[in-house]
This record gives structure tokens, sequence and C-alpha cells, in this order.
């Protein structure tokens, strides 16, 4: 079960990475967001917690990870709204601070699944509704050499280090924690720098139109799993 889980951890999100890489150098900014918006880090996650900690385990931290999609939103809208009109590094702080005080929020009351649900997609409305605009023609992007390394090494690291984790604070916490955009702030502040805002708020808004379908796979996780 150890080699199992060690290989896992190893192979399944770093090649996840990998692809969407490739995918996103290949057909543009928005595709890229599209990509990023499905559970590529999650997913991988939520089974490899169900192979150390049980199925049970697995299914309250799916529910944690619906709960941080709520983060995730609040980091996509906050970020995207602040890109416009600060740098780069402002803008992923303005976003972390919004995720983290979403998510610190949610893993704190004590809600049912279909509850979570339903609120998700309230914010999530919202925020499609209000989402800052641009006009911008969907770039194909070339990222420097050392940026594909560095989000492997962030995966691995997340999927290692909130596995390693999750027995000590809790099935909730450890979920919602998983869903912090780590490869869309990556990805983000990359665009922003070398393609200016629009190319920001481009790929954010690409990760939040796919954000419907994981908000399915991770609900029907929740539920299956307790």
């Amino acid at each position: 079960m150890f080699t199992t889980l060690f290989y896992l951890k190893v192979i399944i999100g770093p090649l996840m990475v990998l692809s969407v890489s490739y995918l996103q150098r290949r057909y543009g900014d928005r595709f890229g967001g599209w990509l990023i918006g499905l559970p590529i880090t999650t997913g991988p996650f939520i089974l490899i917690i169900c192979l150390q900690e049980g199925v049970a385990f697995g299914g309250r931290t799916a529910h944690g990870v619906l709960l941080g999609q709520m983060a995730l939103v609040a980091f996509c809208w906050a970020y995207a709204y602040a890109a416009a009109r600060t740098t780069w590094y402002e803008a992923i702080l303005v976003g972390t601070v919004a995720c983290l005080a979403v998510g610190y929020f949610v893993t704190q009351v004590k809600v049912s699944i279909w509850i979570s649900a339903a609120v998700l997609i309230v914010s999530w409305l919202v925020a499609m509704k209000y989402w800052p605009h641009s006009d911008v023609p969907d770039q194909k992007i070339t990222p420097p050499h050392w940026e594909l390394p560095v989000r492997v090494c962030v995966t691995l690291t997340l999927l290692v280090g909130l596995s390693a984790l999750a027995p000590h604070v809790g099935a909730k916490v450890a979920g919602a924690l998983s869903t912090y955009p780590v490869i869309a702030s990556v990805l983000g502040a990359f665009n922003h720098k070398r393609f200016g805002p629009a190319a920001t708020v481009s790929t954010l808004r690409g990760l939040m139109q796919t954000l419907p379908i994981t908000m399915g796979i991770i609900f029907f996780l929740s539920v299956v799993l307790r």
C-alpha cells in the first residue's frame, strides 16, 4: 500500500500538470484556464486520502474540497478584479487574502453537503455576473523554462504535504486547503507580467467557466463516499 500511495503521489498530480501545461501552450490562455478549472489536483488528492485514511475520511475530505471551492471562487474574482488595477504581486496578495478569509470562514461553519453545494452555486453565479470585463484575443503562451518544473514541484509538494497533514488537521480543513489555486497563481502571475492583466482575467474566466464540472464531480464524491 505504501508503494502504491508513493507512486500515486509522485506520478498522478505532476503528470496532470505536465499535460495541462502542454495543452495551454498549444491552444492558449483561455483553454489553459478551462483545464485548470478541472479537479487536476483535488481529484488525485481525494483518491490518495481514500487509500490512505479510508473511504469515510475521503468523503469528509471531499466535502472540505467542496467548501474550498467557495474560497477558489473568491480568489479568482478578487484576483481578476485587482489585476486591472494593481501589479501582479499585489493582485496575488488580494486574491490570496480573499481566498484565506473565505476558506477560514467556511471551515468553521457546520453545514450539510446540500447546503454547501447550494451556497457554492450562488457564489459562482454572483462572481460570473460581476466578472471584470476584458476584451482580449486568446493568446498562445510560451512560458520560461523554469516555470514547468516549478508547477510540478509545487503540485507534488501540495499532494504529499496535505496527505501527510490530513490526519492531524482533519478531513474538512485538509480538503479546503487542497483547493488553494497554486497553478492558477503561478499561471496568472506569469500571464499578468508578460501579457498584461487582460490575459490573467481571460485565464481565470476560463477556470471559472469549467468550475461547475468540478463542483459536480466533488459533490458526487462527497455524497457517495460517506
